[in-house]
């Protein structure tokens, strides 16, 4: 687990072998930290936008002791350009796309913020909305909590549903990711979540493109699934 100072004290460390302008965007459990939000976090996730700004990243990375590791065991990491690992660390760098879904757009761009320039190395951290939506993406448990702290800070929740929308434009549909995060935290907490209705309007208009998982791991559903057909289809 890395603590706000050790993260502090890694992007010191690689920024020694960063030799031209290179920006990063952090986002999940290490962005959380920079920003308080969070004390500890597990993994580091980053973002690159250009192939220069990753291969930056890489020679950083591997002239700092990390090894570059290929075995993805997870199939939410197999979009991954790198996954780094060093004794207990590891790093996932992904450029431009996460976890086969999400795509960093131009519209998270401007909504980071620059937190630290470490020499040559820019330290951009995704905004608060935009790490909601991230951490939608993954059933870990860990993320639920995650996301409550963040609704805590009372996030643009009008941000998060145009955003959900924009991404689901082409291929997946990615709200139903969403909607089932939104389940899961609304159990959790007992909390509504004021995006809810509108995300699960998009669920019913486009039900016959949801994916064959979709709900499985959600307790209640009667909760949140008002449709009675929809909710016994689930239930086959």
């Amino acid at each position: 687990m890395f603590t706000k100072p050790e993260l502090e004290s890694w992007l010191a460390d690689i920024s020694v072998h960063v030799h031209k302008s290179t920006s990063i965007y952090l986002i999940g459990g290490c962005a959380l930290s920079f920003k308080d939000i969070k004390a500890r976090t597990k993994d580091i996730d980053i973002i690159t936008i250009s192939k220069k700004d990753f291969d930056a990243l890489n020679h950083a990375m591997l002239k700092s002791g990390f090894k570059l590791d290929t075995d993805l065991d997870n199939e939410f990491y197999l979009t991954a350009l790198a996954v780094y690992k060093k004794e207990d660390s590891r790093i996932d760098v992904f450029l431009n796309k996460v976890g086969q879904m999400l795509t960093f757009t131009s519209s998270m761009k401007k909504r980071s913020t620059l937190y630290k320039d470490y020499g040559e190395l820019k330290v951009f951290l995704v905004s608060n909305e935009d790490i909601f939506l991230f951490k939608a993406m993954t059933p870990r448990e860990g993320d639920i909590y995650d996301c409550e702290s963040i609704m805590r800070l009372g996030p643009d929740y009008g941000i998060i549903y145009r955003e959900a929308l924009e991404q689901s434009k082409e291929g997946n549909k990615w709200f139903f990711w969403v909607f089932e995060k939104i389940c899961a935290i609304e159990n959790y907490t007992g909390k509504m979540i004021p995006i809810k209705s509108k995300i699960y309007a998009l669920v019913k208009e486009y039900w016959g493109q949801k994916p064959d998982d979709f709900m499985q791991d959600i307790e209640n559903l009667e909760q949140h699934i008002a449709d009675k057909r929809l909710l016994k289809e689930l239930r086959k």
